[in-house]
Formats: C-alpha cells, sequence, structure tokens
C-alpha cells in the first residue's frame, strides 16, 4: 500500500474507484470497532470505525471481511444497533477488500450452488429426510435467492417430530412464489429433517404444503 492508501485507511476514506466499479454485494455488519480517529465538522464529526461485515455476493459463498471507514457520527448509531444490513461495494480482483456503500440499497444476490455449509441442501433433505410438521413463528425475507431463483427466507419454527418434544429452531428456506401465500404465524406445514445432522437441517415441504392448502380449500 503506497503513501496514499496510507494515508486513506487511517482517516478512514473509501476510494472512488472501489465505491463507482466495485461489485455491489449485501453485507451484514456484525461488529464495529470505533477507533480515536475522527474527522469533519465539530458538531457532526465522522468516526473512523473497523466494520466486521460478512459479506455476500452473486454465485459467491458468503464470507467475512472488514473495512475501515469513516462514518457521520448521525448514522453511526444506526450501524452499531443489531446487526443491519447494508449495501457493500468489493474489489472484483481482491474480495477482502471492501466498502459500506450507505447511499445504495442492499441488492437481492443469488446464492451459490451446493446449499448453505451449515444446513446443506434443500433438495438433499427432501430427498433424504424424515418427515415431520413445522408451525411457522416468524419469517421475513433475507434479500438472497436460490439456484432456481426462489426467494430466500429466514424461519422460526416450532418442529413437531417423532421421538421428541416440540423444539424451536432457526432456518432459511427457499420460498417458491406460488407458496408465499402460505407464510403466515401459525401456518402449520409438512417439512423435512435430518436429525443426525442437527435441528436446523430442516427444510418446508413447499410442494406438500401446497397440495394440503389446495385439499383444504376444496373442502372447505
Amino acid at each position: 500500500m503506497g503513501l496514499f492508501g496510507k494515508m486513506r485507511n487511517l482517516t478512514g476514506s473509501v476510494s472512488k474507484q472501489l465505491l463507482e466499479e466495485g461489485l455491489l454485494g449485501r453485507g451484514i455488519i456484525t461488529g464495529v470497532q470505533q477507533t480515536s480517529v475522527s474527522r469533519g465538522a465539530e458538531f457532526n464529526p465522522a468516526h473512523v470505525c473497523v466494520f466486521t461485515v460478512e459479506v455476500q455476493l452473486d454465485q459467491v459463498p458468503r464470507y467475512t471481511a472488514t473495512c475501515r471507514q469513516a462514518i457521520l457520527a448521525t448514522v453511526l448509531p444506526q450501524l452499531i444497533s443489531g446487526q443491519p444490513t447494508v449495501a457493500v461495494r468489493v474489489n472484483p480482483d481482491d474480495h477482502s477488500e471492501i466498502c459500506l456503500s450507505l447511499n445504495e440499497e442492499p441488492p437481492t444476490v443469488t446464492l451459490a450452488s451446493g446449499g448453505d455449509a451449515n444446513t446443506g441442501s434443500a433438495a438433499e433433505i427432501l430427498e433424504y429426510g424424515e418427515p415431520c410438521r413445522a408451525v411457522i413463528v416468524q419469517s421475513q425475507p433475507l434479500g438472497t435467492r436460490n439456484q432456481r431463483g426462489n426467494d430466500m427466507h429466514a424461519f422460526l419454527l416450532t418442529v413437531m417430530a417423532v421421538g421428541r418434544p416440540p423444539y424451536q429452531t432457526q432456518v432459511g428456506n427457499p420460498v417458491p412464489a406460488d407458496a408465499v401465500p402460505l407464510i403466515y404465524p401459525g401456518n402449520t406445514v409438512p417439512a423435512k429433517r435430518l436429525p443426525d445432522r442437527g435441528d436446523q437441517y430442516i427444510v418446508i415441504d413447499w410442494e406438500a404444503a401446497l397440495a394440503q392448502a389446495t385439499h383444504s380449500a376444496g373442502q372447505a
């Protein structure tokens, strides 16, 4: 890194080229470390912070990167509370170089093939899993889609399986467009799980859920 690069890093400045030409991705801020450096007007200074970010790009496994960036004092509280999702720009030649792009909306990205290493692929669980039932407690869109173009949603589920008491788990599942009306708190849907791998290896069987809903509507 040259002298100007070192100065830019120290003051938390962002490369104009990175902001204009970097790959646009989604970032979840998982950690913020405020430094003793600030700049700008005293009534609204920009504090230099080190951000730890979980980055998601199209067709790329999610990964963690850090960036050092100056953020206005009026904006900083929004980035510290919880784990906010923001747009990021990524150096196409070096994915470890990122910056927060707070003037853009986080894009919807397509997940890498093969599913999540922590939860397996939905297709695998649906094919080899054992049947169970799940009650949707909460859900929210994740801003990502799978290889088939189905939007991913985060679910808090109460799972009812043979041989054990009901339990709750949080999972990310793809949802076909025609199944979106079935996403509401309290709805009980068929699912498949791989109990030998862990509680999070569970997928809602939307094909069976749609058939169930159609059958129930026909009897009404």
